[in-house]
């Protein structure tokens, strides 16, 4: 009789084994392959950098293109999705200001001309984690404006009209590629640094704002 038992559980059991090794390695390798989903992060970064290019509508003084080159600063902010270990994607958008006192261009052009350049997009790059340290790399594509004032003579502290200043706004296309790392001060919070060049396009033309922009922010993760 109970050999009988015996010989009708065994192949019970034996499947319900079975089923609970699968169950057990498909767990186990759950643990080692992590959810495609790790979290997103977000922040506020500011920047400057060096610009040069060409403003296609530039006016000219005294036989000379007032296409400004120089130092630029702005404020922006980026937000990332993090894929799998290595993997992120998100979007950008910045604004970035060129006065005419920081340009090559400052003894023809007036107090208060200005270039200033917004743009946004998306990016994607692949980083890295060593202790606190994360490395990254990646590329952003988007577009944005150049919008300038030149103020060719007057000056901005009157409140006179003046006969001779050229307004305009200009669109681009744009690519950046960029490196930087984070350093975690605490689990969601970290300082970023971040080196970009872009490289600006109006009418298959390489235009303003191409350079180099050097960043500094923080970044929360979720």
């Amino acid at each position: 009789m109970v050999r009988g038992k015996i010989a009708y559980f065994a192949p019970v059991m034996k499947h319900l084994l079975i089923l609970i090794g699968c169950c057990c390695s498909l767990w186990a390798v759950a643990q080692e392959k992590p959810a495609v989903y790790q979290g997103y992060s977000g922040g506020m970064m500011l920047h400057t950098g060096y610009l040069f290019g060409t403003d296609p509508q530039a006016p000219v003084k005294h036989g000379r293109t007032c296409s400004p080159q120089g130092a630029t600063f702005g404020i922006g902010g980026a937000i990332r999705v993090h894929l799998l270990q290595h993997l992120r994607i998100g979007t950008e958008g910045y604004v970035s200001t060129m006065n005419s006192g920081m340009t090559d261009c400052s003894r023809l052009l007036q107090k208060g001309s200005y270039l200033r350049s917004g743009w946004g997009g998306l990016l994607a790059d692949a980083y890295w984690k060593k202790d606190r340290w994360i490395p990254y790399l990646g590329m952003g594509v988007g577009g944005g404006s150049l919008k300038g004032l030149y103020l060719l003579e007057g000056s901005q502290d009157d409140w006179a009209a003046e006969s001779n200043a050229v307004a305009h706004k200009t669109p681009f296309v744009y690519v950046a590629p960029y490196v930087g790392v984070n350093f975690s001060l605490t689990k969601k919070i970290q300082v970023s640094l971040k080196i970009d060049w872009m490289l600006a396009f109006h009418q298959s033309a390489l235009v303003m704002p191409t350079g180099p922009r050097a960043y500094i922010g923080f970044m929360v993760n979720h």
